[in-house]
């Protein structure tokens, strides 16, 4: 056979293996990376033991330090699930949802526990009072959307009678096309198994009326209830750089520059005070001060 005829056989040869190269696969299509960290929400650590997150076939092992994942799973996945067994305790399964992911995706904290709750709410505009529908809520790992009468429901949102700090210090995120973000907690503890967080007003981007102040510090003065309308100082070392009056359901927020805070909160003869580190301007910390 002549040289040429063997040149184009190994040709085709070349080009019917595909020629290598190209993104790794499941089923055929192309894979992509999850991360994210699961958080016990009894008292804001990590799982311990640790926690498993599965991602379609795949599953790992949540770190034991910090509760940090990473799971490869098939291009347009769009749902996670977190099962875990705390020491003496009964397994907790939570699944977490979000936009199918065609690229890598961090899913940041997913909050689990031994109970959970619903959060509802109203999502209007500041300046019409008109209901904002298709808003994205996302609290605790769990996201929705809001309906044509601007309500929503977070349904298995993790919750702990046993230790309600963390809880009450997790912080809301509202976000729709038009509007600045709009942000919430959940101020008191559940009724019937649900959190009632009321009426959040989103500010059209472009409106007269300016959005809230930014915040990179949120919490609650405890105990519920008796941290209303409580004054809060934000200081640095002696220095006060920070005043404000906690809302009718104790909550409160500060914005400040990279460092290290103590917050200290006052009503009446009661007094509190809680370290708090900001380590990013654009993260929010969470801090709550109890009372007494």
């Amino acid at each position: 056979m002549k040289p040429w005829v063997w040149f184009s056989i190994l040709v085709l040869l070349i080009l019917g293996c595909g020629g290598g190269g190209g993104s790794s696969t499941t089923g055929g299509g192309q894979n992509v990376t999850i991360t994210g960290r699961v958080v016990w929400i009894v008292d804001g650590g990590p799982p311990s033991p640790s926690a498993t997150v599965r991602a379609g076939s795949n599953s790992v092992a949540t770190e034991a330090s910090d509760g940090f994942f990473s799971v490869v799973a098939p291009s347009g996945i769009g749902l996670v699930t977190v099962t875990y067994t705390p020491a003496g305790g009964s397994a907790v399964v939570f699944n977490f949802t979000f936009d199918p992911a065609t690229s890598n995706k961090d899913l940041g904290d997913l909050y689990i526990g031994p109970e959970t709750v619903s959060v509802t709410g109203v999502i209007r505009d500041s300046t019409t009072s008109s209901p904002v529908a298709g808003a994205v809520v996302s609290l605790g790992g769990k996201r929705t959307s809001s309906a044509a009468d601007g309500r929503f429901t977070l349904t298995q949102v993790a919750y702990s009678s046993n230790g309600q700090a963390v809880f009450f210090g997790l912080q809301g995120t509202v976000e729709r096309s038009g509007y600045f973000n709009g942000f919430f907690s959940p101020g008191s503890a559940p009724v019937g198994g649900v959190v009632d967080v009321g009426t959040i007003s989103l500010t059209p981007e472009g409106g007269s009326e300016p959005p809230p102040l930014p915040f990179n510090i949120s919490g609650q003065v405890l105990p519920s209830g008796s941290g209303a309308f409580a004054a809060v100082e934000l200081r640095s070392g002696p220095n006060v750089i920070r005043t404000g009056t906690a809302t009718a359901t104790g909550t409160f927020t500060f914005w400040a520059p990279t460092g290290s805070y103590t917050v200290v909160a006052t009503k009446g003869a009661l007094t509190g005070s809680a370290n708090v580190t900001v380590a990013q301007v654009n993260q929010v910390s969470t801090v709550n001060v109890t009372i007494n």
